[in-house]
């Protein structure tokens, strides 16, 4: 679930989040996340969708054998599209992303829940709750 509030409105488009990324070992990584908005908010009859890219550095914490605590940070970019009557109006912005997880490993993916802020600046914030899957290839 992500939601944009520029603290005055905030929409809450349906976010489809795909990721990629190496482990160097149980404590390090590096990821990129890329999202966009699979159902749109509207708010005063003006459609919103919101796409976000991510590249980060990740930290784990192991906590047992296949379950460990995570954080990542790095750069972001948002961007914010209101559509109405066959017209659309778009800006974007780059901030520093901050989230952190949990994730359990099984034989063939691995299950995750994180919270991440992609955007935090000048009253506007941009975050996300995510549940998902990743699969090893």
């Amino acid at each position: 679930m992500l939601t944009f509030d520029d603290g005055f409105d905030t929409v809450k488009p349906k976010q489809l989040l795909f990721r990629i990324g190496y482990n160097f070992n149980e404590y390090i990584g590096l990821g990129y996340e890329g999202g966009f908005s699979l159902i749109k908010d509207e708010l005063y009859g003006v459609d919103f969708d919101v796409t976000t890219t991510f590249v980060y550095v990740k930290g784990s914490f192991p906590i047992s054998e296949t379950s460990s605590i995570y954080l990542v940070t790095g750069p972001t970019n948002v961007e914010l599209t209101g559509s109405d009557s066959g017209v659309s109006v778009s800006t974007d912005d780059d901030d520093t992303g901050l989230g952190f997880g949990f994730e359990t490993k099984l034989e063939t993916a691995r299950l995750f829940v994180d919270y991440t802020t992609y955007y935090d600046s000048d009253g506007v914030e941009v975050k996300s709750l995510n549940v998902g899957a990743a699969f090893y290839f």
